[in-house]
């Protein structure tokens, strides 16, 4: 009966994966804005001990940091453009791939050729092992913007429930990139 339960679901997928035909509305892509925030909220209201690990060119540095500075820290992610936004979910292509061996969903976004926006890929991986009460597990972003005379380059993840890193590349003209890197981690 199990197997019945799960060939059923994996046909689910697969049909709403497929491309419709012409004339039917596209899928808005999912909000990972919105799961972000929600892990915020819950975050605010923990009693979860917070680690702040930051890399840069010359130093490295470890600290344990207050609840109240988490969602400054967490300020690119929430600075972001909502791609689930009608306007903005039109110049996004959506892709799903299931991985049946590991239970997998994921759901990427990519920024269709032709259109320029900050957010340049959205990967959201959905564990399906409870068809019931699939889960996101991990967001992945990658971000560019130019500003002036340098580029940013942002790699942001956030393993629900457990941390978030920024990955920050900063190139100005005529100068060496600087790279950043921040993970604050909760238990």
């Amino acid at each position: 009966m199990k197997n019945y339960l799960i060939i059923l679901a994996l046909a689910i997928l697969l049909v709403t994966g497929c491309k419709g035909k012409k004339g039917e509305k596209q899928e808005s892509p999912i909000s990972a804005i919105s799961i972000i925030k929600g892990q915020l909220n819950k975050l605010d209201s923990s009693l979860y001990e917070f680690k702040k690990i930051e890399r840069s060119e010359n130093r490295n540095d470890t600290t344990y940091i207050k609840r109240d500075e988490v969602r400054g820290l967490a300020g690119p992610f929430l600075s972001l453009p909502d791609i689930a936004d009608k306007p903005l979910s039109k110049k996004y292509t959506e892709e799903r791939l299931l991985d049946a061996e590991q239970n997998i969903l994921s759901i990427t976004s990519t920024l269709k050729e032709n259109e320029k926006e900050e957010i340049e890929k959205q990967m959201l991986s959905v564990d399906i092992s409870d068809i019931s009460n699939g889960h996101v597990q991990s967001i992945f972003i990658d971000t560019y913007k130019e500003s002036g005379d340098s580029t940013i380059e942002r790699k942001l993840v956030w393993e629900v429930d457990k941390y978030f890193t920024i990955y920050t590349t900063i190139q100005k003209n005529n100068q060496p990139e600087k790279n950043y890197f921040t993970k604050v981690t909760w238990q």
